[in-house]
């Protein structure tokens, strides 16, 4: 059977939210058979999603990726805090030159408003001398642009041997703005994952010509009408971010009373969760004909709810519930997802995840067990987990052209 179009759609989320989509994508390539998620036709991603997409589509596995998050592997250094918080030092210290007379104009509000001027009213007066983002992604972009520009991979969309979009947002119109088609197909791939993570004010938005460009996830953290327009007929969408069900709390224990960064964590993620299902709704209203797999946690899942999403120390234990918690679903609803693939012509095998929770399991908290089995798809020994890494790719590179010269020769 003639396999569909396939596409993957990744959503945004942070460190933590990219540390979730390749455990995740660790556990999805485990379930597929004579394919991986390094194959499929069509990569759309959005913030730490474009990210993650952008590596896929350069045949990066998310094994690599995985090992990345943690040491420096196959020629590509370790994605450390350096890359991901470079302060915006410049606009900083420009910024900062406006406060003195920020100030002096707010002391004369102060006393001829008074008992009209409000606190809201003082931050607006001096919010002129705050910068556009307490980081820059200048270190990201860096990284990335030397990741990309490896023997055997690309920093530009035109080269890829699959399609590969990055959403962002135009900033001065707010319009949705999608690297990697006309006419931003020749924007530098690095460049554009920039732009799609410039979370606001967190990074200063990206410039690239004349147009300013912020977090893609403000349009809609995952644009799946964007891989339909490809033609893809099967997506497999990832989205790290669900609001959490807190309502059996003990007393003292709702989300308010944990403080304003539990409630904005909350209500950031209720938006996403809420706008990614209605898009979802639409979709399959107008296009009945398209599968969607939808990989989420779930609304009981504190793990992914008690931390900072840029929190960085935490990825590999994130990495580590991404690929445990999805590698679990998989399996328990293994019936369902082999009858939907094999309509597509996608075989698929749960004897690998299988496998690997078990083995999972039986390393408890041996970080260094539970990194080498991650990063060698299951297989526990006391090798360096780099070198188990390139074994397991080494392997799966064999059992491709076996399978390629099996098929020629039939």
């Amino acid at each position: 059977m003639q396999r569909s179009k396939t596409a993957l759609v990744l959503a945004g989320g942070g460190v933590a939210g990219a540390a979730y989509e390749i455990g995740a994508l660790c556990a999805i390539d485990q379930l597929l058979d004579q394919l991986s998620v390094n194959e499929f036709d069509i990569y759309v991603g959005t913030s730490a999603g474009g990210l993650v997409a952008a590596c896929l589509a350069n045949n990066i596995t998310p094994r690599t990726l995985l090992s990345v998050l943690d040491s420096a592997i196959l020629g590509i250094e370790q994605l450390a805090p350096q890359h991901l918080f470079a302060l915006n030092l410049p606009d900083i210290l420009t910024r900062a030159r406006r406060l003195p007379a920020a100030l002096a104009d707010t002391i004369r509000r102060l006393f001829g408003e008074w008992g009209h001027f409000s606190l809201l009213d003082l931050v607006e007066a001096l919010s002129v001398g705050l910068p556009t983002g307490l980081y820059d992604t200048s270190g990201l972009d860096a990284y990335l642009r030397t990741a990309l520009t490896m023997p055997g991979r690309s920093n530009s969309f035109r080269d890829l041997p699959h399609e590969l979009a990055i959403v962002a947002t135009e900033l001065d119109r707010g319009e949705r703005a999608v690297f990697g088609k006309p006419p931003l197909r020749d924007v530098p791939i690095s460049r554009a994952v920039c732009a799609s993570a410039a979370i606001p004010l967190f990074y200063r938005p990206v410039r690239i010509g004349d147009r300013d460009y912020i977090d893609g996830g403000i349009r809609g953290t995952a644009s799946l009408d964007v891989a339909i327009e490809a033609g893809a007929e099967l997506i497999v969408c990832i989205n790290p971010m669900v609001p959490f069900d807190n309502h059996g709390h003990a007393p003292g224990q709702s989300i308010s009373d944990e403080g304003m960064q539990f409630i904005g964590n909350q209500v950031f993620r209720t938006f996403i969760h809420a706008g990614l299902h209605y898009h979802i709704k639409q979709v399959r209203r107008r296009h009945p004909e398209v599968d969607i797999v939808l990989i989420e946690p779930t609304s009981k899942d504190n793990v992914m709810f008690a931390d900072n999403t840029m929190r960085y120390r935490t990825r590999m234990t994130v990495a580590r519930h991404g690929y445990e918690t999805v590698a679990t679903h998989l399996n328990e609803h293994y019936g369902y997802y082999h009858e939907m693939l094999q309509r597509h012509g996608v075989q698929i095998t749960n004897q690998r995840i299988t496998n690997d929770l078990r083995k999972i399991a039986a390393a408890g908290d041996d970080v260094r067990l539970v990194r080498a089995a991650l990063a060698a798809g299951g297989s526990l020994h006391t090798v360096p987990a780099d070198l188990a890494h390139t074994l397991a790719e080494l392997d799966r590179l064999l059992s491709r052209l076996e399978q390629a010269q099996t098929s020629t020769a039939s």
